[in-house]
């Protein structure tokens, strides 16, 4: 699969290598590392940036659709501000999580909301998805405020998903508006 997705101001796209480094930017950065699920220790430099993106290049075409990883870069300049993805979520692997991680320079202006909405809207119609799930842990305002942006309802507090206290929200394709 090879996912492009527009916006009025972004591109949503495959990884690429050449991606290691604005990649680093948000994997690597102390500000972002912290909050993602599961939880993970931020990456450490550019080299070992670029092994993941491999790992995660490699696994793209495995994935059933609309599972993946994808990049969010500005249509404007072909920068790399942030990224996306849609998995199932552990430990029975049936529901499946929508997730968005944005550089800190791209925070406060939208991206995560309009990338994230493009690629519900994918999932709803090309991926034939009834449901979308997203996690942040309780402290997370950002992640918790984008999740209200999409229009996704809180649905309660778990520890199922990464032995992690996580909040969840969910969007149904019924309840999405393109």
């Amino acid at each position: 699969m090879n996912l492009k997705l527009e916006t009025d101001r972004l591109l949503i796209r495959d990884w690429e290598e050449d991606d290691a480094d604005a990649a680093l930017e948000i994997f690597g950065s102390a500000d972002v590392a912290p909050w993602l699920s599961p939880a993970i220790d931020k990456v450490p430099d550019a080299a070992t940036m670029r092994l993941i993106l491999q790992s995660w290049i490699e696994a793209q075409p495995n994935f059933v659709v609309p599972a993946g990883r994808w990049a969010i870069t500005r249509r404007d300049d072909g920068e790399v501000v942030g990224a996306l993805l849609i998995r199932l979520l552990p430990p029975y692997e049936e529901d499946l999580e929508i997730g968005w991680q944005l550089r800190p320079s791209a925070w406060g202006f939208g991206y995560a909301t309009e990338a994230s909405h493009a690629l519900m809207g994918w999932a709803f119609d090309d991926g034939e998805v009834d449901e979308l799930f997203a996690v942040a842990r309780p402290a997370n305002k950002r992640a918790i405020a984008t999740a209200r942006r999409l229009g996704m309802e809180w649905v309660g507090e778990t520890d199922k998903y990464y032995n992690l206290n996580l909040q969840v929200y969910r969007i149904r394709a019924s309840e999405f508006t393109a």
